[in-house]
């Protein structure tokens, strides 16, 4: 079927139901949109799905690793056939699927210091969906240095999540979770270790949150890695996606930083809940 269609009778179709959500002005801007997803996992593999079938017209991802077998719970490119395959070429090319006109550049290397800023230029907008806080931290600096805004996730168990996004005029990522490693280079192991620290910290506030204390424990020793449902990594691309596309369509985002879309499923009241924090900042290890 789309080989008898243009580029613009393609999209035009692709499209048109997104009509009426979004005016006719804001899907071209979407169109023209150059976005880049830094993580290719859980909620990045959603992300690039939900940008590229709601029409935006450019997307770059990054991520280095390859799919194994416990990755089919919740990343939406892991596939018995593409395990042992990279995440950015099975990504890209699943995307093409979606969308055989569609501009990409993903790329098969580990976000560092060295490489964002190269990776971020001519982009207009971040998402970033990394599984360290040292990474989180050198792409959210660069965005902001270089005036591209830029969204942030988190995700904790047993049905936690948090996105808000960030902006070059306002506050910056690490003041705003309050890490006290601003100005200090990543690449110092000493900084380094703290930051990867702090998830250990993650860990164990979890359990008050309903996590076992066996596997907080076994986390912070390195016995397991972290525990994650394909919900709460769905509900962090989509929120993180409704973001983004708020913010290139030129409309106001839920949560502009320090502000936070705030996800607790176990919440019979309020599941999600849109939270300015009291003291201007959120404590890193609670989200």
């Amino acid at each position: 079927m789309t080989n008898n269609l243009s580029l613009d009778e393609f999209y035009h179709e692709v499209t048109k139901k997104n009509i009426g959500v979004y005016t006719k002005e804001e899907q071209a801007k979407l169109r023209d949109s150059r976005v880049i997803i830094f993580g290719l996992g859980g909620v990045g593999g959603m992300e690039s799905i939900l940008c590229a079938r709601s029409g935006i017209g450019h997307i770059s991802g990054v991520d280095p690793d390859i799919f194994e077998l416990s990755n089919i719970n919740r990343q939406m490119m892991a596939m018995s056939s593409t395990i042992n395959e990279y995440k950015s070429v099975s990504t890209e090319k699943h995307l093409k699927d979606i969308n055989p006109f569609l501009s990409a550049n993903f790329h098969n290397v580990r976000v560092t210091e060295d490489n964002v800023d190269e990776l971020i230029r001519g982009h207009n907008l971040v998402l970033e969906a990394l599984d360290d806080m040292p990474s989180r931290i050198i792409v959210h600096r660069a965005a902001q240095a270089l005036g591209i805004p830029s969204i942030s996730m988190s995700g904790s168990p047993p049905h936690r999540g948090f996105v808000s996004s960030f902006f070059p005029d306002g506050i910056a990522y690490e003041d705003a979770l309050n890490i006290p490693t601003h100005g200090k280079p990543i690449s110092d192991p000493a900084v380094t270790q703290f930051v990867h620290d702090i998830k250990k910290k993650r860990a164990q506030y979890s359990v008050s949150k309903g996590a076992p204390q066996t596997w907080a424990d076994d986390f912070c020793s390195g016995k397991t890695g972290w525990i994650i449902t394909p919900i709460r990594a769905t509900l962090l691309a989509a929120f993180s996606c409704h973001e983004a596309i708020q913010i290139l369509i030129g409309q106001k985002p839920l949560a502009p930083a320090p502000k936070g879309i705030y996800i607790d499923m176990d919440n019979l009241t309020s599941p999600v809940s849109v939270i300015d924090p009291e003291c201007g900042y959120w404590e890193a290890y609670q989200i």
